[in-house]
């Protein structure tokens, strides 16, 4: 989210104290490749990190990265501890994380335009998931509409030719249409009042917490259709 990495450092800088740490977490590039997480790809997120290059980027100003934890929310972030040169011992983690960059290439061109073609992949997957439900007259709606769900309902063009509604808790979207494919918001209660054959759940990241404060639309029969990495019905 932030547009000025060099600013951010050098106020960061005149912030801490000599033997200070700085710690940020971020998602991880990796998991954003292998899951193919490419819904997080959208306006506010300005930087997708990994290791290597966040090594080089600390040296610029006199830092380094000593220590790395693997956290798991949002598909998964890293949380990187910092601080200024030999000042902290370096810890292994952090030559291991970047071995299994290099292992994975994760940094080469050919990388990414696989990950490109594995996005078009999924979407034609997703679409013959979707178009082939409605076939068969089932009837769909979706659940949350955050930035990420929007992103991948406009990039696979999941309007409201496939779409019902779409349910949310937070107030200020509901009784609006999402934006691009207008697909109208409710509250999650519609998922009772009008219950959809499948709940398509577009923040997938928090899949767990939805199904089970939802579990009386399952009790109706409902199904959810989770969409990252591969789509699935559970």
């Amino acid at each position: 989210h932030i547009d000025d990495l060099d600013d951010f450092m050098i106020t960061a800088d005149s912030l801490l104290v000599e033997d200070g740490i700085i710690v940020i977490e971020a998602p991880y590039l990796l998991h954003l490749l292998e899951n193919l997480e490419y819904d997080t790809i959208y306006h506010e997120h300005l930087s997708y990190l990994s290791v290597k290059p966040m090594v080089e980027f600390c040296k610029k100003f006199g830092f380094e990265i000593f220590d790395i934890e693997e956290q798991f929310i949002h598909g998964g972030t890293l949380r990187y501890f910092i601080s200024r040169k030999n000042k902290r011992e370096i810890t292994k983690n952090v030559s291991n994380y970047l071995e299994t960059e290099n292992k994975k290439e994760i940094h080469l061109e050919k990388r990414l335009e696989d990950f490109a073609n594995s996005v078009k992949h999924h979407r034609k997957t997703l679409m013959e998931l979707l178009n082939d439900l409605k076939k068969d007259g089932k009837k769909i709606a979706a659940i949350s509409s955050p930035a990420k769900g929007n992103t991948l309902l406009n990039y696979c063009k999941i309007d409201s030719e496939i779409l019902d509604y779409v349910t949310e808790k937070n107030p200020l979207k509901i009784g609006k249409f999402t934006p691009g494919m207008h697909i109208p918001v409710y509250s999650d209660e519609k998922l009772l009042e009008d219950p959809p054959d499948y709940a398509l759940i577009l923040a997938w990241n928090f899949s767990d917490e939805i199904i089970k404060n939802n579990f009386k639309y399952q009790e109706l029969g409902g199904k959810f259709i989770i969409p990252i990495p591969e789509p699935r019905i559970v």
